[in-house]
């Protein structure tokens, strides 16, 4: 059977002791660091920083329990050995100290821990933790004891894969699958950032063949709409071309009528032509036919031209001549 991803060490730093216990407790220094025995063999060395850190603070205090601190981390050893657990301590907090590294902090000893570290019977705290074997990268601390034992002798069974489950099996501890981990791996990570990026491009070229297709829709939509504003444009020239001769048919027909019926001179014809379909319609409704101007027409003597009638007055004024010049031009056109 292969071994897990994640494995088991333990370090050791003394506990200062001047009279007085400390609440906090020198766990893990700063990474990349390594054991004075040689170890880690499966890396380059253990990996902690403030970002790493954090992480495995988070998991201490997701925890409802206090972690307990024991003598020579017999809460390991116990369900091999069978003695009981007899605790030193409890905490429930750690810290990151810049350039020192990983503090358990809070540390409520017991009385009898507290004589016995005093009494220098117990120099040493050491800390036990799981760490990913391809890049020595701390995961979580799962043992704190006290002890005179740094090198934690008998604890290197813990390693194997029977030792690994029944640790998993007795603490709350990280996925040790790596395959089901919360935390990836390098190379999971890498083949999760492939297939991102595949999926990426597989989007961005269908989103560039749609593009180009709406492209091609719009340029179609614009050739018909200059086609069609073509077609509108001709199409209102012939109705105004058609309304313009309708107009003009229909001047012609009024004065052709107005003529014919004496409400109009001829002397009138070029003035009404000029005039609008709308000026030339008020002007022969308002009309009547014109007086005959006197002359004989036994012998074709004329003896002159009456005066000018009200309404003759009025369409010399809208005509705009003289009384004279209207008559001049009846005398004309009566001959």
């Amino acid at each position: 059977m292969s071994k897990p991803a994640v494995k088991v060490a333990s370090l050791a730093f003394e506990i200062a002791a001047a009279g007085t216990v400390p609440t906090e407790a020198h766990l893990l220094p700063v990474g990349p660091f390594r054991a004075a025995d040689g170890r880690p063999e499966d890396c380059e060395a253990w990996q902690l920083d403030a970002e790493i850190a954090a992480n495995v603070i988070q998991r201490l205090r997701d925890r409802k329990n206090d972690t307990l601190i024991d003598y020579e981390h017999q809460s390991l050893r116990s369900e091999w050995n069978g003695q009981p657990v007899i605790a030193a301590g409890w905490f429930h907090d750690m810290a990151w100290r810049d350039g020192k590294g990983l503090y358990a902090v809070g540390v409520d000893w017991t009385t009898t821990a507290q004589q016995r570290i005093t009494d220098k019977e117990y120099r040493y705290i050491s800390a036990v933790f799981y760490y990913y074997s391809a890049t020595g990268e701390v995961l979580d601390v799962i043992s704190v004891a006290l002890t005179n034992t740094p090198a934690i002798d008998g604890l290197d069974g813990l390693d194997d894969d029977d030792g690994m489950a029944a640790l998993s099996k007795r603490f709350s501890l990280p996925n040790l699958n790596p395959e089901t981990s919360d935390m990836p791996r390098p190379e999971e990570e890498l083949a999760a950032l492939r297939v991102t990026h595949a999926q990426t491009e597989t989007s961005l070229a269908a989103l560039t063949a749609e593009r180009d297709t709406l492209k091609t829709q719009l340029a179609a939509l614009t050739t018909e709409r200059d086609t069609l504003t073509t077609e509108l444009a001709a199409l209102n020239k012939q109705i105004s071309d058609a309304n313009a001769a309708a107009e003009a048919q229909k001047k012609t027909d009024l004065i052709t009528a107005a003529l014919t019926d004496g409400r109009m001179a001829p002397a009138l014809k070029p003035w009404a032509e000029k005039q609008s379909l709308a000026a030339l319609t008020e002007f022969l409704e308002t009309s009547g036919p014109l007086p005959i101007t006197q002359r004989q027409a036994s012998d074709g003597h004329t003896t002159g031209t009456a005066a000018l009638t009200a309404e003759q007055k009025a369409i010399a004024e809208k005509m705009g001549v003289t009384e004279e010049e209207f008559l001049a031009a009846q005398k004309k056109h009566a001959r």
